[in-house]
């Protein structure tokens, strides 16, 4: 999952939705075995990575956790908007190559700027970020960098270096640690539970996003506005997400060079 906050005050669930959670991820994850290691070059980016789980593992254990989202998560019921959310959405699935999966896209009614993405093509947007997407281009720049999450096998990474570290799946068929799966899968602020995914899976998310953008028939350049106005809206103190993405303007000039080095520009 990726979060994408500013830095007004967060919504924070109360203690036995935390618990909650947990106990669903612990749930939907106590199918995970370990199967040999090793590293797979992932065709979307071209570089390697230690796996362990497999996808369909990984979306097996998200799906507690997205209906826990959904049930302690008010929608917003909002038909256009959620109509634009998944046209918006599907056209950057196909531009990854993804349209004939399925793909699930949930508004929901929280002033946060955020958006997050678990195993198994389940994308969270929030009414905060949806208001202020005042282009398509701009959702499109967010849910490109969620697809990109997904297509980059961001989760299943992350577990597997997580579970790697602490040596948590000590033989097969050992039950992994919930709050691993936190980590991995990544609920997002409002729940208080997940660690970050690494500054690296972030600029290749933006850059993944980027291409699928560009191949859905968006305007990449508006990356750059969309990403200056998330900047701007930190108010006194700098966003969250600077904290654990990359620095904006650092991000910005990333994803200015990759744009002008496609022939895209200039941005």
């Amino acid at each position: 999952m990726c979060e994408i906050c500013d830095a007004r005050p967060k919504i924070q669930s109360p203690v036995w939705q935390r618990r909650d959670l947990m106990r669903a991820f612990a749930g939907g994850a106590a199918a995970f075995v370990l199967p040999a290691c090793e590293t797979t070059t992932n065709p979307e980016t071209g570089r390697g990575q230690f796996i362990i789980v497999s996808d369909e593992q990984m979306s097996q254990a998200a799906l507690q956790a997205w209906a826990q989202v959904r049930q302690q998560t008010p929608a917003w019921n909002n038909r256009a908007a959620q109509d634009r959310l998944r046209r918006v959405g599907m056209r950057v699935a196909q531009g990854a190559g993804r349209a004939s999966q399925a793909w699930e896209f949930e508004l929901f009614d929280s002033p946060q700027k955020n958006a997050f993405v678990l195993p198994g093509n389940k994308v969270g947007f929030y009414r905060g970020l949806y208001e202020m997407s005042e282009r398509d281009d701009w959702m499109a720049t967010v849910l490109g960098h969620e697809v990109g999450h997904v297509t980059g096998r961001h989760a299943a990474e992350r577990y597997s270096r997580e579970a790697a570290t602490q040596t948590v799946l000590q033989v097969a068929g050992s039950q992994i640690n919930s709050q691993i799966a936190m980590a991995a899968l990544g609920l997002g602020a409002q729940f208080g539970l997940s660690l970050p995914f690494s500054r690296e899976q972030e600029s290749e998310a933006d850059i993944l996003g980027l291409n699928y953008m560009h191949a859905a028939g968006f305007d990449v350049k508006q990356a750059i506005p969309f990403w200056g106005a998330m900047s701007a809206g930190g108010g006194s103190r700098p966003p969250e997400f600077i904290s654990t993405h990359p620095d904006p303007t650092t991000r910005i000039e990333r994803i200015r060079g990759h744009i002008n080095s496609q022939g895209w520009g200039p941005a």
